[in-house]
């Protein structure tokens, strides 16, 4: 635990108070140079790069998750130990979380190393390697047998000087899929039963029970919530 009170002075620059949970301040130039010695050195198990973005034209939209830069993050260690970092967001487009300093176009980027977990109002965020890629997962239901998750992307839409089109600018668009991990491989899904009950393992009366369930309770699986819900007395029967 001293070793990490020892990281966080040396990262932010700013008096520790020993509480629960120790707040950094990603913000001022001592920061930055503290982010930059990190990045090239003490701190390379959380983070690994420095970049400065400088778009060339205007592009509508945000490769970002978050709309702006106003969330906190609570970071929790491999060595259970855990830390507040404000101004976060994820980069869907490199699939990392960053930390911004006040109003600059300095950001530092997280590695996942030594990260168990962020969790940013309420929801809890992990990283695992699909699809030959490192990818940031919210997860919605996270048991030994199954994990539900949501993964992100975003796409870069091209603008057209057509003004029937009405597109002039190019756009990014955010969106959401989602994934069951069993016995460590993750699947895409539908939110459809069978894609569903397809990674489940049931037999033909556990089937018959998850029906009923289904039609007792009115769920409708085209809905996060209630697939929690089937995962739940899944897990139970």
């Amino acid at each position: 635990m001293r070793n990490l009170f020892l990281f966080i002075a040396l990262l932010f620059s700013i008096s520790i108070s020993f509480a629960q949970n120790n707040s950094v301040d990603a913000g001022g130039s001592q920061a930055m140079e503290n982010y930059a010695q990190l990045a090239s050195g003490n701190g390379a198990s959380y983070g690994n790069s420095m970049m400065f973005y400088n778009p060339k034209r205007y592009i509508d939209g945000t490769i970002h998750l978050f709309e702006g830069w106003n969330k906190t993050a609570v970071i929790h260690t491999i060595s259970d130990d855990k830390f507040l970092v404000k101004r976060v967001n994820l980069n869907l487009k490199r699939n990392s979380f960053e930390a911004k300093m006040n109003d600059s176009d300095s950001i530092f980027s997280f590695t996942f190393n030594n990260i168990k977990k962020i969790v940013i109002d309420n929801k809890v965020y992990k990283n695992f390697y699909y699809d030959d890629d490192n990818r940031v997962y919210e997860m919605l239901y996270d048991t030994d047998d199954y994990k539900f998750m949501k993964g992100f992307e975003v796409k870069l839409i091209s603008g057209s000087a057509n003004p029937m089109v009405n597109r002039p600018n190019d756009r990014y668009v955010r969106g959401e899929e989602f994934f069951i991990m069993v016995n460590g491989s993750i699947n895409p899904i539908k939110l459809k039963k069978k894609s569903i009950y397809k990674y489940l393992k049931m037999d033909k009366l556990n089937t018959s029970k998850l029906d009923k369930y289904i039609e007792s309770n009115s769920l409708s699986l085209k809905k996060v919530d209630d697939i929690i819900k089937l995962l739940e007395y899944h897990s139970n029967i």
